[in-house]
């Protein structure tokens, strides 16, 4: 025979047990996330504006208080434990909730707050983003946007790490981890001078380019990449006598009558007064600009909003060109 009451005991005691574990506060909590994002104390302190004495204290209260250790930590490197990676998705999820909470009861009020970083190709940071943070400021004007202007590599880095919510970038090689929402495909272009003879051409053709100096992006660009990958030993461009990391850089240089190169549509704007974007009618490369976030994660309430919005201004533009 079991006896009811002597096994209620023991459930109300293990009840209890629990709900004395349960007193962390939400610094702990926010300690926490933001060590594991930052897989170190020392940067997660400085995100946090915290001394890394003060974050570690946190983060050891919460350990003591789970009865479990969250990081294993060496002289080199700080990672999560088995059981700190199971809390982590539960810590990030009550985070949000909270800020969804919150975010509500602003919403009533009128008083929007919280943050949003972007990872973002200087392309896009400069032709979308000016919009779509107006945009968005008119209706959360007290959420600070911080936008990380990078090249693909480091965008797609900082969207892994955390440092950024999402990006806005194109896929040039797989990215471990990320979810890619593709949006549009952005052609290539032949960026010369106003003044040069073949820019009163519609179109050009690699064969017209032959005697021409070629200037290009560094091997190590995405840009360059996608490039390489479509051109074949058949079809190529010259070679190139000069080469540069960046996008911007390679338009100065052709500015300068240093030469040509192809650049992303979207990096040259159609009303630049001293370049013009040319067609190279048997070369049609392309890359598929898209938004970023981290694969099976789950964005802040007022980053998904911008997410949202961004999408949307986007869709609205290709809709009317």
């Amino acid at each position: 025979m079991i006896c009811l009451a002597a096994c209620c005991n023991k459930c109300n005691a293990h009840y209890n047990c629990c709900v004395q574990r349960i007193n962390f506060d939400l610094q702990q909590l926010q300690a926490f996330v933001a060590v594991a994002d930052r897989q170190g104390f020392r940067a997660a302190a400085e995100d946090i504006h915290l001394s890394p004495a003060a974050l570690s204290r946190r983060v050891e209260r919460l350990e003591q208080l789970l009865g479990a250790r969250l990081f294993q930590r060496t002289t080199r490197e700080v990672r999560l434990t088995r059981v700190g990676e199971a809390f982590l998705s539960r810590a990030r999820a009550a985070l949000d909730d909270l800020e969804a909470a919150v975010l509500g009861i602003n919403e009533m009020s009128a008083r929007h707050a919280g943050r949003v970083t972007v990872a973002c190709l200087p392309s896009g940071a400069n032709t979308l983003m000016p919009a779509a943070i107006a945009s968005f400021a008119r209706q959360m004007p007290h959420v600070r946007i911080r936008v990380m202007d990078e090249g693909m590599n480091d965008v797609a880095a900082s969207v892994q790490s955390g440092e950024a919510d999402f990006g806005l970038g194109f896929r040039a090689a797989p990215d471990g981890g990320l979810t890619f929402e593709a949006l549009w495909d952005d052609p290539y272009v032949l960026a010369l001078r106003r003044d040069h003879p073949l820019a009163r051409r519609r179109r050009v053709s690699l064969a017209d380019l032959a005697d021409e100096r070629w200037l290009s992006l560094a091997r190590t660009s995405r840009n360059r990449q996608v490039l390489d990958e479509y051109f074949d030993e058949e079809r190529r461009p010259p070679q190139p006598w000069l080469e540069v990391s960046h996008v911007a850089t390679l338009l100065a240089m052709v500015e300068a009558g240093l030469g040509i190169g192809m650049v992303p549509s979207m990096a040259l704007e159609r009303s630049h007064a001293v370049l013009k974007g040319v067609v190279i009618a048997d070369a049609s490369p392309t890359r598929r600009i898209g938004l970023l976030s981290l694969e099976g994660g789950r964005l802040k309430p007022v980053a998904q909003r911008f997410y949202d919005q961004l999408k949307a201004m986007i869709g609205t533009r290709l809709a009317h060109r």
